[in-house]
């Protein structure tokens, strides 16, 4: 699909591993999220589903909007929770909604421009880069529109190039979490690294298997069912969170 998965790994951790969300859950989260990208876009390369030249026409925006996202999180701490949330149940129901609607609609897509709009293309890659950086995402769901409507590439190539551009963009937010870490966040990393370890090794597997498997046996719609089943518990939770 090429989302990354951080939808995921953000509540994952927060509701079902009682972490906090800060600096240190994002960028455990952009971590992952960055193993599910090299796993899944290895795979696209060798299948020759990418486009090298408007992935770093694309960096150009979302390489700036991570590193502004950083400095947004580290200067809104005390009320980055709400905001994150917030965010969240936006940001999740678009993608719920999107999918529905793809998966519902009878007729064939045809949105596709024949014309490259560079301009459009490098600003909604700003905002995903943005959003990578505050919400501890792949950004994929900002990323493959903006490369498939504004960048006239077909749904596959769209998918690997929104990939490799999580590969470049998702390292670099990490860097700049990191560096702005408390002394405290950076001995808890520490003291969970093994188990970091075994989740890294866990989600590239998953990845990458995910990618080899997904090309063969699985259907796009039954994916996206299980995805969009899975995000509706996420945005319910942070629903019930923000209203109560």
């Amino acid at each position: 699909m090429g989302l990354g998965g951080g939808l995921l790994y953000v509540p994952l951790f927060h509701y079902v591993g009682g972490w906090g969300l800060d600096q240190k859950l994002i960028i455990v989260s952009l971590l992952l999220s960055a193993i599910t990208s090299y796993g899944s876009g290895l795979e696209h390369r060798k299948k020759g589903y990418h486009d090298d030249e408007l992935t770093g026409v694309a960096l150009w925006g979302a390489i700036p909007g991570a590193l502004i996202g950083v400095l947004f999180v580290f200067a809104t701490q005390n009320q980055f929770k709400s905001i994150f949330k917030l965010m969240s149940i936006i940001i999740v129901g678009f993608v719920i909604f999107k999918m529905v609607k793809k998966i519902t609609t009878t007729q064939p897509e045809d949105n596709t421009e024949s014309e490259i709009q560079i301009l459009k293309m490098t600003s909604l890659s700003a905002f995903g880069g943005f959003l990578s950086s505050v919400m501890a995402v792949g950004a994929g769901m900002i990323y493959v529109p903006a490369m498939k409507f504004f960048g006239a590439l077909d749904s596959r190539k769209a998918i690997g190039s929104s990939l490799n551009i999580m590969m470049v963009v998702i390292p670099l937010a990490i860097f700049a979490h990191f560096t702005l870490l408390e002394s405290y966040q950076l001995e808890s990393l520490k003291n969970e690294l093994l188990l970091l370890i075994g989740l890294v090794l866990t989600t590239f597997i998953g990845a990458k298997s995910g990618a080899i498997i997904g090309f063969k046996l699985f259907s796009e719609p039954m994916l996206m069912r299980v995805f969009i089943g899975v995000l509706s518990i996420t945005w319910l939770n942070y629903l019930i969170d923000v209203l109560l």
